[in-house]
């Protein structure tokens, strides 16, 4: 590793997406001298890198709104219609912003160590694409999503959902243009641990699967998500945690610095896996799209134990059922501002973001938007104020209810029976109310089914056995009323055994086993499942055995699990969960150990490591093969050769070692693999070998296979497919987002130590292999060359001639050129800098506006036509040199890099 660098800071930003970026803003525009570092090779996080290019619920107000109205107008030279908001448009706006500001920005750079001293976090240490760098800062923001820093720095998270630890779905988005407009396909593709670096990269992997699948169904994908949609990390332990009462009745807080709004969005639908209030909100009420404004307090920023340190973002301590509410981007926004505005203020009063004065930051966030006056000084909340009926305009909470009950069970039924049912199932004094229980007992009785549900819900929630012979009936009978027509609202007689759960009361058990013998899907089994778990306790040895024999019974289903649909109707198997459910409950009640031990036992080498960590949590003594998420410097692995990069001459090299019978391990710093093509849009591909090696002949026919060469180019998403089958079949193993931090020689191996976002680990190598040809994870220096997509109703046609044509700009001499795409509606614009117009050209990005916008003056691109995306990285180095004549550099460039590949494998010996 080459010598650390130093630098210094006011404020040190972590993570430049959703939150991270308005922090780092807001702090510089507060005054503070501001780094911003950003593993991703650009900013914007989630809407620009993630694919979700738009707002879904979430707040307005703040530094959102400026930024929301530059990019429409860079958008608006783009051309073409966008889904949403423009993602690239954004992309170009916040590095434009981060620019003016004077902010400095590390992209591509991962923190691998936090710098803790006596008064608290001093700084971090970060790999860059120059080599390791050192930054100190008066205050540093953890925006990274997950609480990576703070778990750097000891502090505490909590972990998934309390059962089996899992976290939401995680999606990988493909972006293609669809019915005219530049957009994305927003679907679910499983689960995933963020914080093991395997599953992360098991998790690209099977996302591109899906890709794969889109494009096999006729969808024509122009890029893909640079990173994995991930929902849900840990959450921190704040000085102030969101609690569900905070949440559901809009209680103000003192401490407020943003409002958000949006409903519970629980990507699951094994909802009988979730808490008992999750369970009762989404599956027995429907309540799932239930919009709902929250107060955000300060407090939840700052983890507890930490001092200079603030988080912004999804990690911000919530209770876990909160957490899926409070993470909309608009939201994180505000959080994001809320954080970079104290971190500010508080080296203005030199004192800890701790420390810090409420009322300053609160007025200070009414100036810049984020919050409003009235938002300080409300003492009601906005969720519970009924619209309509006899309490119209009243905001009640539940200590009140008990006065109002006779009104209130007069909305069950109705569109505001909700309402009504939280306000009176939360009273403590309706609990033993002598006039209150036998109302509601009385509405059991009621012709309208939802309204006598209602009730029960109610009587269930206050923990009355009245509704028990009622619940059973409707068992009984396979009632299908709901409650909601939402698709994750259950039918009465599945939410019967929730409500029944929630009384503890086992007087459902002979129809639980009934209807598991009826084998009635994933989704209901998991509510079975749930109340069997609940009510063994109680159960004497006879009933045990017999729900015992019932489970068992169940596990031999044909199909278990296979019925699973994830959003976006995605068919993913959840027989994993359900066995290790099953396993769970067989080892609780005793009657047959064994079954569950081989469960655990299978779960334990399981490829998947949400899937070792739910066995970990659900079945005692089988966390075996989890990898810990606190352990200092975790060994993820052994290997005979560990192959750094992820070009074409590195994938190369590693696949003709894989052939070769050895175990090898690619290291690859980003997230794609054949980069020069997937990544920097080097897409010509003439001049290979084919009868070269194995290796070669099989990648050309994948290739082939996938559709992604055409004899003279190649098409970037379906050659990332190809390469994911080419390392697979050649039995490499692909470690990704990870970068090498340093290597050292124990005994006859080597120690590899790299750098993840988790922060350091190591694995142990025979050998290390550099990257070959020349491209491994560090960014070209000038001149440089940065690649976009354009779109088109109509093809190109002789203006895509692939020749260059000289630019000015800002007395700057550049160049540019249109070359033909893979598709005749698409085509690449290509800018090239000189080595002197660095400074002007930045990375590039800033260029793509006024660039458009020339090309359009000189008539070269259609009306119709759009910039749809801009490539991850810049050209690799040696292919920005002066345009001339003859044979273009790139077009025998990846040829030549499979010849450098080859070549370094062969330098190795087979022993």
């Amino acid at each position: 590793m080459s010598q650390l660098q130093a630098v210094r800071a006011d404020v040190l930003v972590v993570g430049g997406g959703t939150a991270g970026c308005v922090a780092a803003i807001a702090a510089a525009e507060e005054g503070a001298r501001v780094i911003l570092v950003e593993s991703d090779t650009a900013l914007g996080g989630v809407a620009t890198r993630g694919g979700i290019h738009r707002y879904y619920y979430g707040s307005p107000g703040g530094l959102q709104e400026g930024i929301d109205r530059r990019t429409a107008e860079a958008a608006a030279v783009f051309g073409g219609k966008t889904k949403g908001f423009h993602p690239d448009a954004k992309r170009v706006v916040l590095a434009a912003l981060c620019r003016d500001l004077g902010i400095g920005v590390w992209l591509d750079s991962v923190v691998y160590e936090v710098i803790k001293e006596a008064d608290g976090v001093a700084g971090v240490r970060l790999l860059t694409p120059a080599g390791p760098l050192e930054v100190r800062a008066g205050v540093t923001i953890d925006s990274t999503g997950n609480a990576h820093l703070v778990r750097m720095a000891g502090g505490k998270l909590r972990h998934g959902r309390q059962l089996d630890g899992i976290y939401h779905n995680y999606s990988f988005i493909p972006r293609r243009v669809l019915d005219g407009e530049i957009g994305y396909d927003n679907l679910d593709a499983g689960w995933v641990d963020p914080y093991d670096p395997w599953d992360v990269s098991r998790a690209f992997i099977r996302g591109r699967e899906w890709v794969r699948q889109g494009g096999e169904q006729g969808a024509r994908y122009f890029a893909v998500s640079s990173m994995l949609g991930v929902r849900e990390g840990g959450l921190i332990e704040g000085d102030a945690t969101i609690v569900l009462r905070d949440y559901i009745e809009d209680r103000p807080s003192p401490e407020v610095i943003a409002r958000s709004y949006s409903h519970l969005d629980n990507h699951g639908f094994d909802t009988g896996n979730e808490s008992e209030f999750s369970q009762l909100w989404i599956a027995v009420m429907g309540l799932f799209v239930k919009g709902l404004w929250c107060d955000i307090p300060y407090g939840a920023l700052l983890p507890k134990g930490l001092e200079r340190l603030l988080v912004a973002g999804r990690a911000l301590s919530a209770e876990r059922d909160v957490s899926m509410g409070i993470r909309m981007q608009k939201d994180m926004h505000k959080t994001g501002e809320a954080a970079g505005v104290a971190a500010a203020l508080s080296l203005k009063a030199d004192c800890t973001p701790r420390q810090l004065d409420r009322s300053l930051l609160q007025k200070r966030l009414v100036e810049r938007g984020v919050l409003e006056q009235e938002d300080l000084q409300r003492s009601t909340g906005r969720n519970l104020r009924f619209r309509q009926g006899d309490l119209a305009g009243l905001e009640l909470d539940a200590d009140k209810a008990v006065r109002y009950s006779e009104q209130l069970a007069g909305y069950f039924g109705t569109e505001e029976s909700w309402k009504a049912v939280w306000l009176l199932g939360r009273s403590s004094a309706a609990a033993g109310g002598p006039e209150i229980i036998p109302l509601l007992a009385g509405k059991l009785e009621d012709e309208a089914a939802g309204a006598a549900f209602c009730s029960a819900i109610t009587l269930a929630m206050l923990g009355r056995e009245e509704p028990v012979p009622y619940l059973l009936g409707l068992i009984a009978a396979r009632d299908s009323n709901k409650l909601s027509n939402h698709p994750k609202c259950v039918p009465f007689w599945v939410a019967s055994f929730v409500l029944l759960r929630m009384l503890r009361s086992p007087a459902g058990l002979k129809e639980a086993v009934i209807a598991l013998a009826e084998q009635p899907g994933a989704v209901h089994s998991t509510f079975l499942l749930d109340y069997l778990s609940s009510v063994l306790p109680l159960l004497s040895r006879e009933q045990r055995a017999e729900a015992a024999a019932a489970v068992k019974a169940w596990l031999g289903s044909a199909g278990l699990g296979e019925d699973y649909r994830m959003h976006g109707d995605r068919p993913e198997s959840l027989r994993w969960s359900l066995e290790l459910r099953a396993a769970a409950f067989l080892s609780q009640a005793g009657e047959d150990d064994k079954v569950s031990m081989n469960i655990a036992a299978a779960s334990v080498s399981d490829s998947r490591g949400y899937v070792r960590n739910a066995a970990a949590r659900l079945i005692p003594g089988s966390a075996a093969g989890t990898l810990d998420k606190e352990s200092a410097v975790p060994l993820l692995g052994t290997f005979d050769l560990a192959v750094i990069g992820a070009g074409t001459a590195a994938v190369i090299c590693a696949a003709a070692l894989g052939l070769r019978g050895k175990r090898v391990v690619l290291l690859a710093p980003g997230s794609a693999l054949l980069t020069e093509v997937t990544r920097c849009r080097v897409t010509a591909f003439q001049g290979a070998k084919e009868q070269e090696d194995h290796a070669v002949s099989r990648l050309i026919g994948l290739l082939r296979r996938e559709g992604a060469w055409n004899g003279a180019q190649l098409e970037p998403v379906r050659t990332q497919l190809a390469a994911d089958r080419f390392l697979e079949e050649a039995g490499v193993s692909v470690l990704y987002e990870a970068r090498t931090l340093g290597s050292w020689k124990e005994g006859e191996r080597k120690v590899v130590e790299l750098a993840t976002k988790n922060g350091r680990c190591i694995i142990y190598a025979g050998e290390l292999v550099p990257a070959a040809g020349g491209y491994g994870n560090t960014r070209p220096a000038a001149p440089g060359t940065l690649t976009a997509v354009l779109t088109c109703t109509e093809p190109f046609g002789q203006e895509a001639d692939g020749r260059w044509s000289p630019w000015l700009w800002t007395a700057s001499r550049l160049l540019l050129r249109l070359r033909p795409g893979y598709y005749p509606e698409e085509a690449y614009l290509d800018i090239r800098w000189p080595e002197e117009a660095a400074g002007t050209a930045a990375s590039g990005e800033l260029l793509m506006v006024p660039a458009v916008g020339e090309l359009r003056w000189q008539g070269r691109i259609p009306d119709t036509a759009a910039l749809a995306y801009i490539a991850d990285d810049v050209w690799p180095e040696g292919l920005s040199g002066e345009a001339g004549s003859g044979l273009n550099p790139e077009d025998t460039f990846i040829a030549d890099q499979i010849t450098a590949g080859l070549a370094a494998a062969a330098r190795l010996p087979d022993h």
